[in-house]
């Protein structure tokens, strides 16, 4: 009995460390935002409370925007998550970008839905649509305003944003 005690604390405190490891390195949702806060340049529509794009656009200055304005009050990497409907191969993506127009390479491809879910955003760079190079992508934010653009590429339903703290 007196050798089991402390192996049962040893485990004990093993496994707290282990738990809170993995607690402090979850995103934390800071705000979210709903598609109805964009402001929105056409062809990209909102309808039933999501953004949509009819049609597609390949490059960044044909498929309308999307602007999110929002303010973060720490700085600190960030990632994007929003609920989506891609349900299929060719309308799962956009084009995404903090405080920046995104360029051709800032393409978010994601995983195919069943109805609205959500999903990180990535960014192709020099992948492919079945993978992107940077994934998840991280946003290094400083305190204060900012803008974030959806650009539409395909036609991809979006309904809310969410802004994530890394810790």
């Amino acid at each position: 009995m007196k050798t089991i005690l402390p192996v049962v604390f040893a485990l004990a405190f093993i496994a707290s460390s282990f738990a809170q490891t993995n607690t402090n390195s979850a995103p934390r949702v800071v705000l979210t935002l709903s598609a109805p806060a964009a402001a929105i340049t056409a062809p990209m529509v909102l309808t039933n409370g999501y953004l949509f794009l009819p049609g597609g656009s390949e490059s960044v200055g044909g498929g309308g925007k999307a602007v999110f304005n929002f303010t973060v009050t720490n700085a600190g990497d960030y990632v994007i998550t929003a609920v989506v409907n891609a349900p299929g191969e060719d309308q799962n993506s956009f084009f995404i970008n903090v405080d920046a127009m995104p360029d051709d390479t800032m393409i978010w491809d994601m995983d195919m839905t069943d109805g609205f879910q959500e999903r990180t955003v990535s960014w192709r760079g020099n992948g492919d649509a079945n993978y992107d190079e940077i994934s998840p992508k991280k946003f290094f934010l400083t305190a204060g305003a900012h803008k974030l653009f959806i650009i539409g590429r395909e036609p991809t339903e979006l309904k809310s944003i969410s802004i994530c703290l890394i810790k």
